[in-house]
């Protein structure tokens, strides 16, 4: 997409969403032409974001909560 300084501050969200989809938007300037292109996303997976913070324990959630003595009926 080629656009001017002007079409820049007038359809500034039609301009970045071009950025955004991966298209290069050439912008002419008096001085020289700007390039405007969208930097490719470094995505991390949530662990990685969370490295040193999570510790991980061998706790066993499965096991009963209560002794077996308390398990029988009392009356």
């Amino acid at each position: 997409m080629i656009a001017n300084v002007s079409t820049l501050l007038r359809e500034f969200p039609k301009i970045r969403r071009a950025a955004l989809s991966g298209e290069t938007v050439i912008i002419q300037t008096r001085e020289g032409d700007l390039q405007i292109t969208a930097r490719p996303e470094t995505s991390k997976s949530l662990l990685g974001a969370l490295q040193g913070m999570v510790h991980f324990c061998d706790d066993d959630l499965d096991k009963p909560t209560l002794e077996p003595e308390e398990w029988d009926v009392r009356l």
